[in-house]
């Protein structure tokens, strides 16, 4: 059995994570416009809570269906189990996500550089370089 890619680049994870930051931030703009409460609280209520809304469906019902959030979608990544290349299942995306904000939490404070890595025993490859194991059963 041939072995998964290797994980992506960081430059190409920090594209996308800055990708994927950018739109939550935007559907946190745009969800405070729309329900533009009449206090500083409320507006930062519906910012905060539409960003991490757009934030969830992206990364947990993206990489679910379609094995990449909007971010990896645009940049060519793709997400896999780690032991087999397999897509990634509702729970184990739901736990990344999780994690993620975790992790970036800790890496803003402790000024790191380091990713998600594969957490939850989830990996993102490039698109074209999960195609080269489409012989083996992968499907990119």
């Amino acid at each position: 059995m041939a072995s998964i890619p290797d994980e992506a680049d960081e430059g190409w994870l920090l594209l996308v994570t800055a990708t994927d930051v950018l739109l939550a931030l935007g559907a946190g703009i745009a969800g405070a416009q729309v329900y533009a409460p009449d206090d500083i609280g409320g507006v930062a209520l519906s910012f905060v809570g539409c960003a991490l809304a757009f934030s969830f469906v992206n990364h947990v019902f993206g990489m679910w269906v379609l094995r990449a959030s909007i971010g990896k979608l645009v940049w060519g990544l793709r997400v896999v189990r780690v032991p087999e290349g397999g897509r990634p299942g509702f729970w184990r995306a739901v736990a990344r996500w999780l994690v993620g904000y975790v992790l970036f939490a800790l890496m803003a404070l402790i000024e790191d550089g380091g990713g998600v890595g594969e957490a939850c025993s989830l990996r993102t490859v490039r698109r074209r370089d999960l195609r080269r194991y489409a012989g083996g059963g992968y499907r990119a």
